[in-house]
């Protein structure tokens, strides 16, 4: 079978079938070699199969076959499939197959596609846990709801809506030209289009919204609201970047009461501490990030 594999790259589908030979030859090694107690059922060359074994392999089974497994006919069913794969792995060692180049290179894949499930697990358990905890540290209480609402009550007697139109971009000096080519003449619309990279509102000429306060990044957000409609920013910068916004409209909402600027408040309050630990965590773990890399054009 090693023979009519090739180990090239997109052959994505031979290699698969070749993975899932290995997982099922090696799965019954494993129990084989393992050398756990109980009877011994079977013997297929030096290796012994033992009524341990079998349990364990059956209870990787779905429940019906399980049951079936439970009558004579089906035991006997059984511990031949058992038999049979170990005589094949025993036929395959003997032959050399376990040498072959195809076989180690699958073998090391397999092992380094664990490795990486292994890593990503380990991570989304820590990330998982820690959230948690975090969470407690950062949440709003009713006293902070009350004392926030209190402090801006502009904020919920006369709401705002907002929409508007931004560019996008990595660096400063691409913002500032694309600021000059609005400024020559260009259309807000043709240069979001062109320089964005928001792709999701390039699409539509840098248009997004509508928003009310506290739904986007703060540094944003207050230029956004502290500009007349029709009217278009300098070069403001943002944790995603450096931005130009153009003021679309704003229209006032009805006011809102306390217990409906609840859950929002509390919202606002738990978002701008989090971020504000992320800012402690960035200067204490020195984080440093190149956004200037080339982009990856091989696919």
């Amino acid at each position: 079978m090693l023979k009519n594999i090739k180990s090239r790259k997109g052959d994505m589908k031979k290699m698969k079938k070749l993975l899932l030979a290995v997982v099922v030859f090696a799965s019954v090694a494993g129990l084989m070699a393992c050398g756990r107690g109980g009877s011994t059922v079977a013997k297929v060359g030096g290796t012994k199969i033992t009524e341990a074994m079998l349990n364990e392999k059956l209870a990787q089974t779905p429940p019906n076959y399980q049951e079936y497994v439970k009558t004579s006919v089906g035991r006997k069913q059984f511990v031949d499939a058992v038999v049979r794969e170990q005589i094949v792995i025993e036929s395959a060692k003997r032959a050399g197959m376990a040498k072959k180049a195809e076989f180690k290179n699958a073998i090391k894949a397999y092992k380094a596609e664990q490795q990486r499930q292994l890593v990503e697990y380990k991570n989304n358990l820590l990330i998982q846990a820690y959230v948690q905890q975090l969470q407690s540290q950062i949440t709003a209480s009713d006293a902070d709801i009350q004392a926030f609402y209190d402090a801006n009550r502009a904020m919920f007697d006369k709401p705002v809506s907002y929409t508007v139109r931004h560019i996008l971009v990595p660096t400063q000096a691409q913002a500032e030209a694309a600021l000059a080519r609005i400024k020559g003449g260009e259309s807000f619309e043709k240069v979001a289009k062109e320089v964005s990279q928001d792709s999701a509102s390039a699409a539509k000429g840098g248009l997004i919204g509508p928003f009310q306060r506290g739904d986007l990044v703060k540094e944003f957000e207050n230029v956004a609201l502290s500009l007349k409609t029709g009217e278009m920013s300098g070069v403001v910068e943002t944790p995603y970047g450096y931005h130009i916004i153009y003021k679309v409209s704003e229209k006032t909402l009805p006011a809102i009461s306390f217990d409906k600027a609840k859950p929002m408040i509390k919202r606002m309050i738990e978002k701008e501490r989090f971020d504000q630990w992320f800012a402690e965590q960035n200067k204490k773990l020195n984080v440093k990030v190149n956004y200037n890399m080339p982009a990856d054009n091989s696919k």
